[in-house]
């Protein structure tokens, strides 16, 4: 009797240890809860009161191919086995508690539950504040289909680029066949979503991105790309007086800082001690419309021409001002009315009025690095062009398009470029940038305009 119970006991031991290394497959959700769902597949392991929760082995190979994969692991530059996503740590009862690292997310901690058929938990940044959940059913899926999302996707690019003729480079070709390879071979979103963005960047144009959120549910509906007026959280313009004669304004985005430059800009230009701006647009991507109105109404002394907005309306080759200068005068508004003007017209030029207000008065200069694009990009150039400020840093990013979203189906939406761009002079800055008036690494550039500022005094 005594070996029977033995035996069972021991019998069990083992089925629950084989129970706890064996690994358990759920279909998940990653909400990061500003719009941002990623569907993907979690196995989780536990062993030892220790747990492993990874998505899919070998996601490099399927967004780059073997070659380039096994290179780009050698190097450090990809996960090991291809894991984007693991989360490891303790297991205490049914809870779990653990560390991550998510692309563009960085470091985080989990704080979760797995229990019968379910794994659910909390995303946590180095503050403890939540910035996303996590949610999975037991599944025996393992591959999410995208087949039929390629031809949606080509015929919405096909449909609303700003130029057939961008569509007809060698370049687009190959971006064509392998869009269609990483949507047969991508298991989950994340794949997809690093996959295309990573081809994009080789196109011969800019402003072509992919974009997961919540499921929108029409797939005819396009999106609003009007941001500005969302409150923002985030303070994107930061003010500093570096001595009395200067004052340094930092604009981090063109996105969510309208209503802040509208705040700062007139206490600049009221204080006449100051004779030197310096405007830091190292870093900033761009984004809405108005925002580039809201500073150029305080640095802007007469009228500024800066260039065409050209859509696939308008029949073009190149720099055409004669066609060009019959587009209609942009005037200031949001981001949604510009890119809904885009959509319905030939396109746009924009003019910087010279305005009614008090403007500044002094020497501008202006910081400028790889990362500075899009809306930056038109006034640094028209600033440089016509000695309106001194460029300090490095040549922007080349990425001067209007792009505008779309739905392509259900939670997949494309930013995609539906206006190209010209300055006044007939220059295409896509994939060109501006190139300042002085050349210093980024982390240089203040420093060299204080400098600057400081010999012109002697």
């Amino acid at each position: 009797m005594k070996f029977i119970v033995l035996n069972f006991a021991l019998v069990f031991l083992f089925n629950s240890s084989f129970a706890q290394n064996n690994p358990r497959h759920f279909k998940s959700e990653i909400d990061f809860g500003n719009g941002t769902v990623i569907s993907t597949f979690f196995d989780v392991s536990v062993a030892q009161n220790q747990f492993t929760i990874t998505s899919p082995k070998n996601a490099d190979v399927r967004m780059v191919g073997g070659a380039k994969a096994k290179l780009g692991r050698l190097l450090g530059k990809l996960p090991k086995k291809g894991i984007i996503i693991a989360i490891k740590g303790t297991q205490k009862a049914d809870s779990l508690f653990g560390d991550t690292k998510i692309p563009m997310f960085g470091k985080l901690k989990f704080k979760g539950i797995v229990k019968n058929e379910i794994v659910s938990g909390k995303l946590l940044n180095s503050d403890g504040k939540p910035v996303g959940t996590v949610h999975g059913v037991q599944s025996t899926e393992d591959k999410i289909s995208y087949n039929e999302l390629y031809p949606k996707m080509l015929k919405t690019i096909q449909d609303n680029i700003y130029s057939k003729d961008a569509l007809q480079t060698k370049g687009w070709a190959t971006f064509e066949k392998k869009l269609e390879k990483l949507c047969k071979n991508a298991h989950d979103d994340i794949e997809l979503f690093f996959g295309f963005n990573m081809l994009a960047q080789k196109l011969p144009f800019t402003h072509l991105t992919l974009v997961i959120t919540e499921d929108t549910k029409d797939d005819n509906e396009v999106v609003s790309a009007d941001k500005e007026e969302t409150a923002s959280t985030k303070q994107s313009v930061v003010f500093e007086e570096k001595n009395t004669t200067t004052a340094y304004l930092q604009i981090k985005n063109f996105s969510s800082s309208t209503d802040e430059l509208a705040e700062v800009l007139p206490k600049i230009v009221k204080n006449t001690a100051y004779k030197n701006l310096i405007i830091d647009l190292r870093d900033n991507g761009g984004g809405g419309i108005s925002a580039a109105f809201a500073l150029a109404k305080y640095i802007v002394t007469e009228d500024l021409e800066v260039g065409y907005f050209p859509t696939n309306k308008l029949k073009y080759s190149g720099y055409q001002p004669e066609s060009f200068n019959t587009l209609a005068e942009l005037q200031p508004k949001n981001t949604e009315d510009f890119g809904n003007e885009l959509k319905a017209t030939s396109g746009v030029k924009l003019i910087f009025k010279k305005p009614t207000n008090p403007v500044f008065s002094g020497k501008i200069y202006v910081l400028t690095n790889g990362n500075t694009g899009s809306t930056c990009e038109p006034i640094v150039y028209a600033m440089k062009t016509n000695k309106k400020a001194t460029i300090i840093g490095e040549k922007t990013a080349g990425a001067m398009l209007a792009a505008s979203p779309f739905v392509v189906s259900g939670k997949y939406i494309l930013m995609l470029p539906i206006a190209d761009f010209y300055t006044y002079e007939g220059v295409r800055l896509d994939k060109v940038g501006v190139q300042p008036d002085v050349e210093v690494k980024s982390e240089n550039a203040l420093d060299k305009a204080l400098e600057i500022i400081n010999e012109d005094k002697r």
